[in-house]
């Protein structure tokens, strides 16, 4: 499913309109008539109250078709239009006279007083919001501001139409107040606004719906939400005459004092992804308590710092390891002393094989990221907004609000893949693909969710997956772990150890998934 900006929704209806010759008379009516289908999975509409408010562009159109549909299913519709009949135009116009004509009731007021009155004496058991769509921008002022309100004060189940009133189609912004909807039906495809925090708090149940523009006609290039058929088709073969050097072997260059549980998440998370083999490489003054915790896990002490950090000494034991690996994992909890810098200055322009870049690795960068030039191998960047942040000398708040735009566009300069971890998490490659995790909680924002995160990659990147799929792979199922664990969790409580146990029932869930879809 793709995520547009408002600019793109409307040229792809123009071209629609235009050049394919659907009117838009039609577009609209499906768009109407799609909502009262939603609206149908959650109540028997016969005689069910359904008050729809509309405002005078095509959303209160959209409004008007979804009063007809919901008389010719039976249900008792009032309509208030913010305005006046004769303020329409083209298709919303048509609309409002075919309701007039089928005798649903029509109140055209921009007195609250009024609007009040009706909510009070319907007292609706849903109420379809239809004021503003996805172009809105600033902030709702005088009626269209007090009208919000009283559907917020409502007890009404509230269905907004393609975004709710009052939020930016583009940002997901709003400023003063804005509808809070139970449910969203947007038109096509997703508009950013509807995926972007804060407005993906208030929209409630999300759908899409057909309106009858052909998909397969739209051209590549736009965001994708990542979606459980897609991530079927990702998951890597597991042939039953395999061995551990058919599902790779993975070094894990990770920790330092104080550090050692980021080292240990970060393999055991490879391991539980189904790799055949991991060797963790850290400072040996930390070896002991992984060597005890960490039993299916190689050790490969290295050469320390009087800090207890990796030193440019380890180059040489590392490289007889590098031989032997398909994937190599840098960066969780090894610092940025300025030994261990100059370890990973030398050591990376060495890799052969792909390269997850990670924490404090890509904090060690960002003191000179014209260094990305030097590596010579495929690599995954992994970071949050503050470690970008470094990376580009853009605030994390400017990196929040521009997400689905500036990953592609470090992704292509930086000429790797590039995780951009967050609510959404969006994820990036070179060629200029975008995709946007639809998984996940709060409960991931924890200490230590990062180190599981990149193990995960890592295992499926050892497995023989494209590092644009192992990414997703990774960052879907590390978001479906934890979404899994609040059967029996909570997002408070979640910490980074629960989500290691959870990985295998996240893979079981695709897999179980994945059957049930082939064998349908």
């Amino acid at each position: 499913m793709r995520v547009l900006k408002n600019s793109e929704m409307k040229k792809i209806d123009k071209w629609a309109i235009e050049d394919l010759g659907i009117p838009g008379i039609v577009l609209m009516e499906n768009a109407g008539r799609g909502c009262v289908d939603i609206l149908e999975d959650y109540f028997t509409l016969t005689r069910l109250r359904i008050l729809i408010i509309c405002g005078k562009g095509n959303n209160g159109g959209d409004g008007f078709v979804i009063a007809r549909h919901l008389r010719n299913r039976k249900a008792q519709v009032k309509v208030i239009l913010l305005g006046k009949g004769d303020e329409l135009k083209q298709d919303s116009l048509t609309n409002y006279r075919l309701a007039k004509k089928a005798q649903i009731e029509i109140i055209e007021t921009a007195n609250i007083r009024n609007i009040k009155n009706i909510i009070d004496t319907f007292n609706p058991e849903v109420i379809v919001d239809a004021i503003f769509g996805t172009g809105f921008k600033g902030s709702p002022k005088d009626i269209y501001y007090k009208t919000i309100q009283q559907i917020n004060r409502s007890d009404a189940f509230v269905l907004s139409v393609d975004i709710p009133s009052g939020i930016d189609g583009d940002t997901g912004k709003f400023e003063g107040i804005c509808v809070i909807a139970d449910a969203t039906a947007t038109m096509c495809f997703l508009k950013r606004g509807n995926y972007l925090y804060p407005g993906r708090s208030f929209c409630g149940d999300l759908y899409v719906i057909d309106i009858g523009i052909p998909y397969s006609l739209i051209e590549e290039g736009y965001p994708c939400l990542l979606e459980y058929e897609q991530i079927y088709d990702m998951m890597p073969l597991r042939p039953p005459e395999g061995n551990k050097g058919t599902f790779g072997q993975v070094l894990v260059i990770a920790g330092a004092r104080g550090f050692s549980g980021a080292a240990a998440m970060a393999a055991i998370s490879v391991l539980k992804t189904g790799a055949g083999l991991v060797r963790l490489a850290a400072p040996e003054g930390i070896m002991d308590p992984l060597e005890s915790k960490l039993l299916e896990v190689v050790k490969v002490p290295l050469s320390q710092t009087e800090a207890m950090t990796i030193s440019p000494r380890a180059i040489d034991q590392l490289l007889p390891y590098l031989k032997k690996s398909d994937v190599v994992i840098v960066g969780p909890g090894i610092t940025t002393h300025p030994e261990t810098a100059q370890f990973l200055f030398k050591f990376l322009p060495q890799m052969s094989v792909p390269l997850i870049i990670d924490a404090d690795a890509l904090n060690i960068i960002s003191q000179d990221i014209r260094f990305f030039k030097k590596i010579h191998t495929p690599f995954i960047l992994t970071p949050h907004p503050g470690e970008l942040s470094r990376l580009i000398n853009l605030t994390p708040k400017k990196i929040n609000e521009e997400k689905f735009d500036l990953a592609p566009k470090y992704a292509r300069k930086f000429n790797g893949v590039l995780i951009l971890k967050g609510a959404p998490t969006v994820i990036a490659s070179p060629k200029g693909e975008v995709f946007i995790n639809s998984t996940g909680n709060s409960g991931l924002a924890s200490a230590g969710s990062g180190d599981v995160l990149v193990g995960m990659i890592g295992g499926f990147l050892a497995q023989g997956v494209s590092p644009i799929n192992a990414a997703n792979l990774g960052v879907f199922l590390h978001g479906l772990c934890a979404d899994l664990a609040m059967d029996e969790n909570n997002e408070y409580s979640l910490n980074a150890g629960d989500l290691i146990n959870y990985i295998p029932r996240a893979i079981n869930y695709i897999l179980e998934r994945k059957f049930i879809k082939e064998n349908d």
